[in-house]
């Protein structure tokens, strides 16, 4: 089976750790849109894309593990100039520097941990977020925009500068020749739909005859997705690249009083599966219990071993 997955964040690394001893060709296409924290710092000073979701989906295909640690290494401290960076971060910008783009770095650092798979930036370049909401503000940066979790207005629209950036050749050839496709969890916003916005992209998912599977966030996020159903889900990816999904996963366990508690001190809610909206829009809804159930300290999270199960039995009903 080959499987092209798109996203970022933590979702995507999610499903990455339950896909990859389960199908034959797996490929990630990975957000390039990140402007914080050490991924920002090292756009900005070295000018190349931000590395840090990418070496998140690396490390979670890596073949070696021991290397895969030291990717994660992270620089404690206050103050020096290597604080809170990430080792796999600098590597990667190392590498693209000396095989002169982006894309080319990240083959590398693949290479180097022997990664099951393949990973492409979502752009051949970094791409800028700009959020339009629907009072007519105007944000810029993803940072910025995951910073406005407490303001009121609705996000209209999601583009990227600068315009025109194409996605890697070698990613439109993957969907092409893919079994199934899947959109991840996570930031809708911030992380799913940037993953999306590189030129060709939509184009290829247009032809792509197979099935085309979301995976539904289990609770919404303030300040992008307040009140947020399913289907609202599904209509915003649909404005930014096309009716493409054919199927939606959603979580049909319950959740503990206590998460839903804690979520809602912050502003979210579960995501309410609206199956007839959904459906109504063509979409086919597969249920299952595909949530962790171990530390709930670190909240709701997908379990990676059942969302995968759940990507393959949809993708076997449909060969």
């Amino acid at each position: 089976m080959r499987v092209v997955a798109f996203g970022g964040g933590t979702g995507l690394p999610v499903l990455l750790r339950g896909l990859r001893g389960r199908v034959g060709d797996l490929v990630a296409v990975v957000t390039v849109a990140d402007d914080g924290g050490s991924s920002g710092r090292l756009r900005q000073e070295l000018g190349v894309a931000p590395p840090g979701d990418v070496r998140n989906c690396l490390i979670a295909l890596a073949g070696r593990r021991q290397l895969a640690e030291v990717f994660d290494y992270r620089f404690e401290g206050e103050g020096g100039e290597l604080s809170h960076h990430s080792v796999g971060n600098i590597i990667i910008a190392a590498l693209a520097d000396m095989a002169g783009g982006f894309a080319e770095g990240v083959e590398q650092a693949a290479r180097f941990l022997r990664v099951k798979g393949r990973v492409f930036p979502a752009a051949e370049e970094s791409l800028t977020l700009v959020a339009r909401y629907a009072d007519g503000a105007v944000v810029r940066g993803e940072s910025a925009v995951s910073a406005m979790h407490q303001r009121e207005g609705r996000i209209s629209r999601i583009s990227v500068e600068p315009e025109g950036v194409p996605a890697p050749p070698q990613m439109t050839k993957a969907v092409q020749e893919a079994d199934v496709v899947v959109l991840g969890s996570g930031s809708l916003y911030t992380s799913t739909i940037p993953s999306l916005l590189g030129v060709g992209t939509r184009e290829a998912l247009a032809r792509f005859a197979g099935p085309v599977v979301y995976v539904a966030n289990v609770m919404t996020q303030p300040g992008e997705t307040t009140g947020f159903t399913v289907s609202d889900h599904l209509r915003v990816i649909a404005e930014h690249v096309g009716a493409v999904v054919t199927d939606v996963l959603v979580h049909s366990g319950g959740l503990s009083k206590d998460l839903i508690d804690r979520y809602a001190a912050q502003g979210a809610a579960p995501v309410v599966v609206d199956r007839e909206e959904i459906e109504a829009s063509g979409v086919r809804v597969r249920e299952a219990d595909l949530i962790s159930h171990g530390d709930t300290n670190r909240g709701v999270r997908h379990d990676a071993q059942r969302l995968a199960e759940e990507v393959r039995e949809v993708a076997l009903v449909r060969l």
